[in-house]
């Protein structure tokens, strides 16, 4: 028989021994074989890790180990696509080296890397104190206290020598070196993405907790997670369609994922309140803000934004703005947003109170043709109101705000307009492409103001000026198609397919297609673009956009498409019902 069941058998018999004893004597409180039981597979567990113990690695060994896997990994020379994955990055590193600071084993020194993946939702430790946290777990996270028991959770794992006894397992089970682990490359990653036992995994859970308390966060933002955790396992568990892809970018495999490699959240949830009550830890200390949630938040945004789902993106951008009042991104997006639902009233708002947080490009944009389209009335005197004490002439800002009042001008049919936006465009000495850029948009205010000939001119020069910019062509075939030119608007079709913008040459083409009387194909192109970009099935926006005469023709399209929709979800009941 294994020495080491011998062992843990005859540990249990003593026990067993002292329980009758115990009985015998009349013990006052009730005596059961849970805690010895508890200590039989506690004492069988530690039997079976007795021989990692006695054959233990230094920690400079295992730090070279672990350097060795995150570099064969790519982490240690990993750069991050953006600002914000920076910072996700530096927030990350700064929580868990405040956690890691409370660790026993004092000759790791712990980095922290992002895995800067939505689809990767989970973290894992290599030996040595090299942690790595997906950003699709991130997106799940809502405070910094969350965030320090997940990374104490990954801590623990290195602390208590977790992730080096995982690999001297898989060697000896594998008999193969180090060196043949070396080479296996990314299937190495993939033992500590897998999880551990049960225990090893509570254990993670109850010292990463600690870790984390020691460090000053809240004892429940372990148990917070487990909660939120608790609510996504069974929909993941039965079904595709879950609430979890309101909140985050990730597939239901990848949380499937974390969920296979993890205990129940519940069950972790309810030892990690046993651990609260059992170390006296005050589980209403407040939760701290997680600052980097602004930039899940607004990712988020732009998916629901993407959907049509314009009041739910707005919500978002609202809470991310709670959060970082600065946020650049979020504050364009809250913008844009509102222009795309067709609110042009609420775009003028949302624009001026992002002026007072930077004043960009395309805020001075929206704001002008927010005005022009919900007040053309008093929009030249409300936009010179706000443009003249702010705007700065030497900026790519303050030449915009320019451009835009004279475009106002323009639309306001007031004399010297065209006088002044030539003295603008003359005076720029900026690059081919700004250039082309400027020349297009006040060609835009021509197209609306129904002055085609001028903006057709206006295309002309942008496309002389720079002729790489596909934009400046799909200008052109609006305006042609407006004409009745319908074959040279198909040609100049043909020629500009800027990048991202697949649902406008649909569109285009749909309207090219219904005015040449070929109604059938112009309803599939419609409905292409609207797949594409549901801002097309929104009446108002379309109005915002284009002229009087393409807006009647999207109408009729979106009549068509609504028509559609309409009888199949009825053909969806039907089938259903039998």
């Amino acid at each position: 028989m294994n020495r080491r069941l011998i062992f843990s058998l005859l540990l249990l018999a003593v026990g067993c021994g002292a329980l009758f004893a115990l009985q015998r004597h009349g013990a006052d409180t009730p005596i059961t074989l849970r805690p010895l039981l508890e200590l039989f597979a506690d004492t069988q567990r530690q039997a079976e890790r007795l021989p990692l113990r006695l054959t233990q690695l230094s920690e400079k060994e295992e730090s070279e180990i672990g350097e060795r896997i995150a570099r064969d990994h790519g982490l240690t020379a990993r750069s991050y696509r953006n600002s914000d994955a920076q910072e996700i990055a530096a927030r990350v590193a700064s929580v868990g080296s405040a956690v890691a600071a409370h660790a026993q084993r004092k000759g790791i020194v712990y980095h922290f890397y992002l895995e800067d993946s939505p689809g990767f939702v989970n973290a894992f430790a290599l030996p040595g104190g090299q942690i790595v946290m997906g950003r699709g777990l991130l997106e799940l996270i809502e405070s910094e206290d969350e965030l320090a028991a997940i990374l104490g959770h990954e801590i623990a794992h290195v602390d208590k020598r977790h992730a080096i006894e995982r690999l001297q397992y898989e060697m000896a089970a594998r008999k193969i070196g180090l060196e043949g682990f070396y080479r296996l490359g990314q299937p190495l990653v993939q033992i500590f993405r897998a999880g551990y036992t049960k225990e090893l995994e509570l254990e993670a859970d109850r010292v990463g907790l600690d870790l984390a308390v020691a460090a000053g966060y809240s004892p429940t933002g372990g148990v917070e997670v487990m909660k939120r955790f608790e609510k996504f396992e069974p929909e993941v568990t039965r079904r595709a369609g879950s609430p979890v892809k309101e909140i985050a970018n990730v597939s239901i495999s990848a949380l499937q994922e974390y969920f296979r490699s993890h205990p129940p959240a519940a069950e972790r949830r309810a030892a990690l309140e046993a651990e609260i009550r059992a170390r006296g830890w005050n589980p209403s200390q407040a939760l701290r803000t997680l600052s980097i949630r602004s930039i899940f938040l607004t990712d988020a945004a732009e998916r629901l934004d993407r959907k049509g789902e314009f009041a739910g993106s707005l919500e978002r951008l609202k809470e991310a703005l709670k959060i970082a009042p600065d946020y650049g991104r979020a504050w364009d997006g809250f913008v844009q947003v509102t222009w795309r639902s067709g609110d042009a009233s609420e775009t003028v708002a949302a624009a001026q109170e992002a002026m007072g947080h930077g004043m960009t490009v395309g805020r001075w944009v929206l704001l002008a043709r927010g005005l022009a389209a919900s007040d053309p009335g008093n929009a030249l005197a409300r936009f010179r109101s706000i443009e003249e004490p702010l705007h700065t002439s030497a900026s790519e800002a303050g030449l915009t705000a320019q451009m835009e009042l004279a475009g106002l001008q323009l639309a306001a049919d007031q004399r010297g307009a065209l006088d002044e936006y030539q003295r603008l465009i003359g005076s720029t000495s900026r690059p081919p492409e700004r250039q082309a850029a400027l020349r297009r948009e006040m060609a835009w205010w021509m197209y609306r103001a129904g002055k085609l000939d001028l903006a057709e001119k206006e295309l002309e020069a942008a496309r002389q000026v720079f002729p790489q910019a596909r934009e400046t062509y799909i200008g052109l075939a609006w305006i042609q198609s407006d004409r009745g030119r319908q074959a040279d608007a198909q040609a100049l079709r043909s020629q500009g397919r800027p990048q991202n913008a697949q649902a406008g040459m649909e569109a285009l083409a749909a309207v090219i297609d219904w005015r040449t009387g070929q109604q059938d194909r112009a309803k599939a192109d419609f409905q292409r673009a609207a797949a594409a970009d549901p801002v097309w099935m929104v009446p108002r926006w379309v109005e915002n956009n284009y002229s009087a005469s393409a807006a009647t023709v999207i109408k009729q399209l979106q009549a068509a498409e609504s028509a559609r929709r309409l009888k199949e979800e009825q053909e969806r009941q039907s089938r259903t019902a039998q």
